[in-house]
Formats: C-alpha cells, sequence, structure tokens
C-alpha cells in the first residue's frame, strides 16, 4: 500500500499529462498502480451513513412512556438508569 501523498503525486502527475510510464519510473511503483490511482475516483472518506430515527409501530402506543423514563435518568446516576433489559421489565409489569 502506498501513501496519501505518492497517489496524490501520481494524480497531479496524471493532470500534467505525464506518461504512467514516466509517472511509475519517478514515483517508484507499477505501471498498474498508477492506473488504478488514475482510473480512481474521489479518494476521500466518506462520511458514515446516518440511520434516521426507526420506531416500531408496536412501540407507539409505549413510546412517551419510555421517552418520560428516560428523560428522568437523566437526573439520577449513571449506574441508576434504565437499561434496554429494564425497560422491557417495567414495560411488562406495568403495562401487562
Amino acid at each position: 500500500m502506498i501513501g496519501v501523498d505518492k497517489v496524490e503525486d501520481i494524480r497531479r502527475r496524471a493532470r500534467r499529462g505525464e506518461s504512467v510510464s514516466g509517472i511509475a519510473a519517478a514515483t517508484g511503483v507499477s505501471g498498474p498502480t498508477v492506473r488504478k490511482y488514475i482510473a480512481a475516483g474521489d479518494l476521500s472518506p466518506r462520511p458514515p451513513a446516518t440511520r434516521g430515527r426507526t420506531s416500531s409501530p408496536m412501540m407507539e402506543p409505549y413510546a412517551e412512556t419510555v421517552e418520560g423514563w428516560l428523560r428522568e435518568d437523566l437526573r439520577v446516576w449513571r449506574k441508576q438508569r434504565h437499561t434496554a433489559r429494564r425497560i422491557h421489565d417495567r414495560l411488562v409489569e406495568e403495562e401487562g
């Protein structure tokens, strides 16, 4: 694997019109590698895809109740907050 600076150098030389063999000789990488990086599109990392908030239709009747519990949890110690298991158990106890 070659470094980002070398890839940028390869692409810069290609934009200037240098030949693949000339770029390969100047940078010390093989011709196929030069072709690969010239043909590659944008190499910058993509931002992670964000998922929208998904809600199960099954949870809708209980959503306000659970959100209330979680709002209350903001005022208590971290160790005292609801876990997913505790939310489930409490829903079963209180809502049936």
